[in-house]
């Protein structure tokens, strides 16, 4: 494993995904860098999420392969790469409302965790010991968003974006080498898209391969330092904002159209 804890790209090599008749990713070959955030936008049925799904293992391409680093990771299931540092996120929230939010980030912690379901009965002291040390970083996680001080607070007190940065804490709270925000914007207002913004851009890192599917535009080309475009599952176009903005044929498929992606 550890050619996979140095700061290594994430490598789509040829990527072809079917169901039955239905193509929905035609060929799709790309570099994810480390130490960027890279966008993944595109119109409804791009293949955006079915490409998402690819990396994280629960689809299994029919063609193409990828690799983490030197690392091949077909054929590893979702659980293996959640433990060679993957961690993903959804477009809808799902925090607990029975647990407090620094609770509920925590969950990310479960598969660092060694203590088993008998320390959770028993005031053993292992499980104590490593209770107090996943809080102390679902704490981290929250402090590093901006939203510390709610740790204590319940989901259901709390507005969307706030629990949107929450859901992403938990995702980042195990310190992942692969982050995949699924539509981290959705429902969320122009101040809360504001703090989103800023809370992204805080998770750049030189060992973290960081990929955000979005609709709002703004706020990828905000934050990106490379964008790539899908259309009906091939590969459009890919370069930095100023580049995907000036794209005539991006303009055409996809930033011209006001219907939501």
């Amino acid at each position: 494993m550890s050619a996979v804890l140095d700061a290594s790209p994430l490598v789509v090599e040829n990527l072809s995904l079917s169901f039955g008749g239905n193509k929905v990713l035609h060929e799709v070959a790309l570099h994810l860098q480390p130490g960027e955030i890279t966008g993944l936008i595109g119109p409804n049925g791009a293949g955006k999420t079915s490409f998402f799904n690819c990396l994280t293992g629960l689809y299994t391409p029919q063609h193409g392969g990828i690799r983490f680093g030197d690392v091949r990771i077909d054929g590893i299931p979702p659980t293996g790469r959640a433990a060679l540092g993957f961690s993903r996120s959804f477009q809808h929230v799902a925090l607990c409302p029975e647990l407090s939010v620094v609770e509920n980030v925590m969950i990310g912690l479960d598969r660092q965790s060694v203590s088993g379901w008998l320390d959770a009965f028993l005031p053993l002291a292992r499980g104590r010991t490593e209770h107090g040390r996943n809080r102390a970083l679902a704490f981290a996680a929250l402090s590093k968003l901006g939203i510390g001080h709610v740790a204590d607070a319940s989901p259901t007190q709390l507005p969307p974006g706030t629990l949107r940065l929450a859901e992403i804490a938990r995702a980042i709270a195990g310190s992942p080498r692969v982050l995949l925000l699924d539509e981290p914007a959705a429902g969320l207002n122009s101040v809360e898209t504001h703090d989103l913004a800023v809370a992204l851009k805080k998770l750049r890192s030189p060992q973290l391969v960081l990929v955000v599917v979005e609709h709002d535009m703004d706020l990828i080309m905000e934050v990106c330092d490379t964008i790539h475009v899908l259309n009906v599952g091939r590969l459009l176009a890919s370069g930095n904002p100023e580049q995907v903005r000036a794209n005539p044929e991006v303009v055409r498929v996809y930033l011209g159209d006001d219907e939501d992606a």
